[in-house]
């Protein structure tokens, strides 16, 4: 049975990561309207007047960036299971913070400023923006003071909250297709699409966390199952 277990696990881990990828891939090929703008492209439908000065940055600063960051936080979550690439993932994540901190947060704050469904989404989106921020700074802070678990819970939290969008897309598509597209979806898509999947984590992270204070001692117990890496691998 916990062969088998481990098995769907396994699958259902490889089905997540075509699927995401698949959506990735198509976002990327969306540029193709970006360079230059095409305003009857479906995300730049009615921003011409908008698509000007710092927006206009902002918004190229974002989509060039956002899939770099998604790829090296994919790379840093795998690595970081890991104790074969110590020097790859600290040059990883060497760049992946500047990446977030200096052109991610603050792209993504000025695109907010011009959602598609008005303040509410923009509120949503602005949030992502600033928790990006918070999870990013509190991974490298726990890095640096050599509290290697804590590093891993922020930096998953982190690259979760990166994925995001592909989750946002998803569920664009999922209430196209049932013809449940509207304003007040697009505002509930704008929370949800980071809030629950922070929310899973943290249930199955507590859930685990528990489940090993019963099964080992509290020196064998790691706060994140299966990211467990030692601690002589990891310099700030």
């Amino acid at each position: 049975m916990p062969h088998r277990l481990r098995r769907l696990k396994t699958l259902a881990f490889v089905a997540t990561t075509i699927l995401f990828a698949k959506v990735l891939l198509s976002i990327v090929l969306e540029y193709r309207w970006y360079f230059p703008a095409n305003f009857e492209s479906a995300f730049l439908t009615g921003r011409r007047e908008s698509f000007v000065g710092l927006y206009r940055a902002a918004f190229y600063a974002h989509i060039l960036g956002g899939p770099v960051a998604i790829l090296l936080g994919a790379f840093l979550v795998w690595s970081g299971a890991r104790a074969r690439f110590p020097a790859f993932h600290r040059w990883a994540g060497r760049v992946q913070i500047p990446l977030i901190l200096v052109v991610l947060v603050p792209s993504g704050l000025v695109m907010a400023t011009q959602a598609l469904a008005g303040p509410i989404a923009g509120f949503g989106f602005a949030s992502l923006s600033v928790a990006t921020g918070v999870c990013a700074v509190a991974a490298v802070y726990f890095a640096c003071n050599r509290l290697f678990t804590q590093h891993q819970l922020w930096a998953t939290r982190c690259w979760l909250l990166l994925l995001s969008p592909l989750i946002f897309r998803l569920a664009s598509g999922a209430l196209i297709v049932t013809a449940m597209e509207s304003a007040n979806a697009y505002c509930v898509n704008a929370w949800l699409s980071w809030l629950l999947p922070l929310a899973i984590y943290e249930a199955w992270w507590r859930r685990a966390s528990h489940h090993g204070e019963h099964t080992s001692s509290p020196a064998q117990t790691s706060l994140v199952p299966e990211l467990a890496i030692s601690e002589s691998f990891h310099e700030c």
